[in-house]
């Protein structure tokens, strides 16, 4: 039992902050008055992804780029498509909010630990998926955004040009100024940082979880909220097959391109998958003057991060005896 909530505290998390922010909305309201709290939380949760961001192995990691197209491809092209398509049965779910959130997971970049992670387990390449998770989080700062205002438009609830305006310059200087100046730090501190990785992960997991556990206490004053929550679990399905299906685009594509074992591995892990850290501050950011609508815009990113992590969990061992059979 000890290791299974070792193993699975971030999850567990989740679940707990969501349950909590309901329960005594108002201790959230209070400690994060005018959004002090969750600006600072963002900023520091920014700056120790930028100390941990292995940008060095951009540079090691040029030789592939049909790898690394084909991955970016996925992440911000043929991502956000899929689910614009897919998502047309829901533009009326909960007053539009789901699709919302569906549209900011669509275009959110890989995540960048999970990831490399599982790449190491299923012995696959390493530096490419470092490459493109490293690539994609620096990029997803501005494109992210701009591929979200213009799904949103595409749906009919655009962003006037001056508030997307604002929201980039709010996501620059509290996202991409913090990874520039992390970035910075690392190239000082390198061997310094990478023997506190799993602390300053820890560190970035429980900032996420805090950022969540705001974003719900503001969306427990909203009384349609529960109401709006029973209606997700076909929704939820949608999402659940989503990401199977993606997962085998993102597998079919890698053998029609004929990449090598080690290759379809990394495409594996980092074409599918979209990170959480990136996603609650975007949302949040988008949802600053709205922040009753936060929650239900968030379930559709808090219940695809567990369900591609448990589906992770099998690929290894799927490539591991396809590598036997082709051997």
């Amino acid at each position: 039992m000890g290791t299974f909530f070792k193993n699975n505290w971030f999850v567990l998390g989740i679940f707990f902050t969501l349950i909590v922010g309901f329960l005594i909305p108002e201790v959230g309201i209070a400690l994060n008055s005018r959004s002090i709290f969750s600006n600072t939380v963002i900023v520091l949760l920014f700056l120790i992804s930028g100390l941990k961001l292995p940008s060095e192995s951009i540079r090691a990691g040029m030789s592939d780029v049909r790898v690394h197209l084909f991955i970016q491809f996925n992440i911000f092209i043929l991502s956000p498509a899929f689910f614009w398509l897919t998502s047309l049965p829901f533009r009326g779910v909960l007053d539009g909010q789901f699709v919302v959130g569906v549209y900011a997971l669509a275009c959110l970049p890989t995540t960048i630990s999970s990831c490399i992670i599982f790449t190491q387990m299923a012995e696959g390449n390493v530096v490419a998926t470092m490459f493109n998770a490293a690539l994609a989080n620096v990029a997803g700062v501005i494109v992210s955004p701009l591929i979200l205002s213009l799904m949103l438009k595409s749906a009919g609830r655009p962003l006037p040009l001056s508030e997307l305006l604002g929201i980039l310059q709010g996501l620059s200087l509290k996202m991409l100024l913090p990874i520039i100046v992390g970035q910075f730090m690392r190239k000082i501190i390198r061997s310094r940082v990478d023997s506190i990785k799993k602390p300053l992960s820890m560190v970035s997991n429980v900032f996420i979880l805090s950022m969540l556990f705001f974003a719900f206490t503001k969306t427990a004053k909203n009384p349609d909220f529960l109401v709006n929550l029973e209606k997700m679990i076909i929704p939820f399905i949608y999402l659940a097959i989503s990401y199977l299906i993606l997962l085998g685009f993102a597998y079919g594509g890698g053998r029609v391109l004929r990449f090598s074992h080690e290759n379809l591995i990394s495409v594996l892990f980092a074409a599918p998958q979209k990170t959480l850290a990136m996603g609650v501050p975007l949302l949040g950011t988008y949802f600053a003057s709205n922040p009753d609508m936060l929650g239900v815009a968030l379930l559709p990113l808090i219940f695809y991060h567990p369900w591609q992590l448990f589906i992770a969990g099998f690929i290894p061992k799927f490539m591991e005896k396809r590598a036997k059979r082709a051997g």
